[in-house]
């Protein structure tokens, strides 16, 4: 039978291993403490409530003759196998196999009652309960909203209740948050479907803008609140598709959520087709009304005032430009703002698409003198871009040497061999560049240790040999002012075909300076670089040369017992024969 099958699987020491020493523990001081109520168990299914922070669902079923479980605290939401079902297995264990003797269970008792209950009484059960509970409260409301028994002033005041918050709702309590929310949804769009598009609309803008307000002040990091008001911003839509509000009505809404909403819940052009002509310019109207007392930021100026207001009707005006193919009214949207570089990309970007190129040049070029000393990525591959579109190489190649010169990176490098190429010039451009990483004078070379930090020019022109394909010349160059430890690896990996022995060399002397780190993923990457040296000696013939080596480096590390663990099972596969593999 199922039950023998749960038998087997729900025990003691099945318990302890699914939940680890830590919740075991746990969730036997729960059950000791008579955290459990509510147990059933069935033919394939175990179910209770233990009693934590808040009451939680706890279940425990047979699929396929494998366990399967649930809990609605946060761990049990993970997949985790948390205190509260450890609780619920050892109370079903203490509660034996057989049930047939112990009476009504507390559910089957409770049934029994309400079978013979009058109807009133049964109403004033739930009333009081309703008034004591808000989420059961809602689940009436939806079913006499389905019924067409709820009334608009209901459906407010529990829109009101559902998003109510005294202070900041934590990541903790997000997710009982979000629960009162989630009913929301449905009973708007059961509104909807009694043909009240006018209440669903003013109903589903009252909930946004306080389910706003809200998410304002919480740590929604799971979405889960974020989820339930995009499900509600889709019955808003829904509802003015459906004539729920008068187009100047409609534009009204939809500018004051916009100008409420931080997270683009709402944009203009899905609601098109229900504003209309008339509609689109009450909503034109109001946005104009708005824009024209936003102050003009020069750059480098901080607004002053509500930034977030700024943001929300600047995104409005450009969205009315852009429905309107108007270039010149996003431009004079864009220049509104000149605080930051990425404005002139923009304008740039937009005139350049309307082909009107010697303005775009223009004012890439004044963004530039505007902030000469901010090294904005956009905005030199933009002016980059359009000098080669002129075939003005030499002033492309001018502007890539300036980053580089300025802050060396690999890609700064490479782009500008990219420039460089187009002139047919990368040659006395690399050299210049090569020279620049250089010290003036290289002093009297002592050997550096693997572990040794290299000035940053050095460290960039380790990188440039390898990306060159030249890793002896990164290994001269480290070995003469050091690096750091990635880039050693890096060496290493790149010499493995072309010198092995200098790549051994490198593992060898990089174990140590991982093992140093004493932690389980520094002796997982350190026993990855021992395997590494053993299939490269095997490689190059010399396998012999493995075993004296792992018995040093045994000797030093062994008071680290987690690392001799693994270098033990290093050992047994090489014992085995299974070490050898090759590069």
């Amino acid at each position: 039978m199922a039950s023998h099958a749960l038998a087997d699987l729900v025990t003691e020491s099945a318990l302890e291993e699914l939940a680890g020493d830590r919740y075991f523990e746990r969730g036997l001081a729960y059950f000791r403490h008579s955290a459990v109520s509510r147990l059933r168990a069935g033919e394939k299914e175990i179910s209770a409530r233990v009693r934590g922070t808040r009451p939680y669902a706890v279940r425990l079923w047979l699929d396929r003759r494998e366990l399967r479980w649930d809990c609605t605290c946060p761990l049990g939401r993970d997949g985790e196998f948390c205190k509260h079902l450890v609780a619920t297995g050892l109370a079903w264990l203490a509660g034996g196999e057989d049930d047939a003797d112990r009476g009504p269970s507390e559910l089957q008792t409770i049934r029994a009652y309400l079978d013979a209950a009058d109807k009133q009484t049964l109403v004033d059960l739930l009333v009081e309960r309703a008034s004591e509970d808000d989420d059961f409260a809602g689940q009436l409301l939806l079913s006499a909203q389905r019924t067409g028994h709820a009334a608009p002033g209901a459906l407010k005041e529990t829109i009101r209740k559902a998003f109510s918050v005294s202070g900041f709702v934590d990541y903790g309590e997000m997710r009982s948050f979000a629960a009162r929310a989630t009913p929301i949804p449905e009973l708007l769009q059961e509104c909807l479907k009694q043909g009240d598009a006018r209440t669903a609309a003013q109903l589903s803008a009252e909930a946004m803008k306080r389910g706003v307000k809200a998410l304002e002040h919480s740590d929604d990091s799971d979405g889960l609140l974020g989820s339930v008001l995009s499900d509600i911003a889709a019955v808003h839509l829904a509802a003015a598709k459906k004539g729920g509000l008068l187009p100047a009505d409609l534009a009204r809404s939809l500018f004051d959520l916009q100008a409420e909403d931080s997270f683009g819940f709402f944009s203009l052009e899905p609601y098109l087709p229900a504003l209309g002509k008339e509609g689109l310019a009450a909503y034109r109207k109001l946005a104009t009304a708005v824009w024209k007392n936003i102050p003009a930021l020069e750059p480098g100026a901080r607004a002053s005032g509500d930034a977030g207001r700024r943001y929300e009707i600047a995104g409005i005006m450009k969205t009315l430009a852009r429905i309107d193919g108007d270039v010149d009214a996003m431009v004079e949207v864009l220049q509104r703002d000149l605080s930051q570089p990425y404005a002139y990309v923009e304008i740039a970007q937009t005139l350049s698409k309307a082909r009107r190129h010697d303005e775009a040049l223009k004012w890439a070029e004044e963004g530039r003198r505007a902030f000469p000393n901010d090294l904005n990525f956009p905005l030199e591959d933009f002016l980059v871009a359009e000098y080669h579109r002129r075939k003005r190489h030499d002033d492309a190649i001018a502007l890539r040497w300036a980053r580089f010169s300025k802050h060396p990176s690999l890609r700064d490098y490479q782009q500008l061999k990219q420039a460089a190429d187009k002139a047919k010039a990368w040659k006395d451009w690399r050299e210049k560049a090569l020279s620049a990483l250089r010290p003036a004078q290289v002093q009297a070379a002592k050997p550096r240790r693997l572990g040794d930090w290299a000035e940053p020019k050095s460290a960039v022109l380790i990188q440039i040999f390898l990306w060159e394909g030249a890793p002896k010349a990164a290994l001269v160059e480290a070995r003469a002012t050091g690096c750091p430890l990635h880039l050693w690896l890096e060496i290493a990996r790149a010499l493995e075909k072309e010198s092995a022995a200098d790549a051994i060399a490198i593992y060898q002397e990089q174990i140590d300076a991982v093992v140093a780190r004493t932690h389980d993923h520094a002796y997982d990457e350190a026993t990855k670089l021992v395997q590494r040296v053993r299939d490269l000696l095997a490689s190059a013939g010399r396998s012999a040369d493995f075993a004296p080596w792992l018995s040093a480096l045994r000797t030093r590390h062994k008071a680290k017992r987690n690392f001799i663990k693994r270098l033990d099972r290093v050992a047994m596969e090489e014992a085995a024969g299974q070490g050898i593999r090759k590069p």
